[in-house]
């Protein structure tokens, strides 16, 4: 994970395509696009195991844009053409990754810190995805239009997000709670690939983030930060947690919402983490805090299977609750 954070609201740090040692260092991708894309133990794994039963599979959006940088927590995001069920389900029965969720044709992991997904499609859905992929209309950074092929060692960039150095916004939400998620996911996806935010969407991020909101709007907004939050802890870090939570819409919301302020929020993080150390992801605690012994108010219809599903946030999710089953143990009770 990268250790050098920034504030929710400052510019991240320069994209990394220089020449780097690494032992699984793979795909040199040429003059456009200096460096080369680095994998880790678990995702050369990931990738061999996909090759089993396919030999169509595509690296997607800011996976591919945060495996320029080695020591980036964007895991893998790979999309996979199926033409053989049976095989799929058979090579499942074998995959080499523990605790890994599986729902249809898709499954998903969280390995060191990182979240990992593939969705394995038919053919006609695999181009369908494609094709979403370079409509302007349909995306919102122009890095989700990325896609790298690992067999054939290419690289689309249709939007040339790469070539343009920084996280550049292409739509926005009109709706301030889509626009809080899309925000944070923004920048989770600058800080995991180490490329600074663009003007256009540090501008529009502080805007949204500058104004208070009553307490008959604060509901969706701090639903939507709390459905963003698991992700974007792992991303971007807890510094920039402690940032966003300390802006005027989101303080305002979790304090009407969830009935704290940001400043009880952010010392009983503080207070948690230092019981346990680093037994839990920084995402956990923040699900604690917020859904646990905190929460005040109604919650109900804030998670949902669709969350659940979720790779960053069933992880968080699952240990949460093992904080607070660790809260009623008698050695730590009378702390919690």
């Amino acid at each position: 994970m990268i250790s050098d954070r920034r504030s929710f609201l400052r510019v991240g740090s320069l994209l990394v395509c220089g020449s780097f040692l690494r032992p699984q260092s793979l795909f040199a991708l040429g003059e456009k696009t200096p460096g080369v894309l680095s994998f880790d133990a678990t995702e050369l794994h990931l990738l061999d195991f996909v090759s089993t039963y396919s030999s169509v599979v595509r690296m997607t959006g800011a996976s591919v844009l945060g495996h320029f940088k080695p020591e980036s927590g964007s895991g893998l995001r790979l999309l996979v053409q199926v033409t053989d069920f049976a095989r799929l389900a058979e090579a499942t029965l074998r995959a080499p990754f523990k605790n890994f969720y599986a729902k249809a044709n898709s499954l998903s992991f969280v390995a060191q810190g990182s979240g990992h997904v593939v969705e394995n499609l038919s053919a006609g859905d695999f181009a369908s995805r494609l094709a979403a992929l370079s409509s302007k209309e349909k995306i919102a950074f122009a890095h989700d239009a990325l896609s790298y092929d690992p067999i054939a060692k290419q690289l689309d960039d249709p939007l040339g997000s790469i070539g343009a150095g920084q996280l550049r916004l292409i739509n926005r939400p009109t709706k301030t709670p889509e626009a809080l998620e899309l925000a944070m996911r923004g920048t989770g996806d600058a800080r995991a690939a180490g490329v600074p935010e663009g003007e256009t969407f540090a501008t529009w991020k502080a805007q949204l983030v500058r104004s208070s909101v009553t307490a008959k709007a604060a509901y969706p907004i701090a639903a939507a930060f709390v459905r963003a939050l698991p992700a974007f802890a792992a991303l971007a870090g807890s510094d920039d947690v402690k940032s966003a939570i300390s802006t005027p819409l989101i303080s305002s919301s979790v304090k009407a919402a969830l009935g704290m302020t940001a400043k009880s929020a952010i010392g009983e993080f503080d207070r948690v983490r230092e019981i346990f150390g680093q037994s839990y992801s920084d995402g956990a605690v923040w699900l604690y805090v917020v859904l646990g012994k905190q929460v005040q108010k109604d919650t109900r219809g804030w998670i949902d299977q669709a969350l659940l599903e979720d790779v960053h946030w069933r992880e968080a999710f699952d240990s949460a609750s093992k904080i607070e089953a660790a809260f009623q143990t008698p050695e730590l009770k009378s702390q919690a």
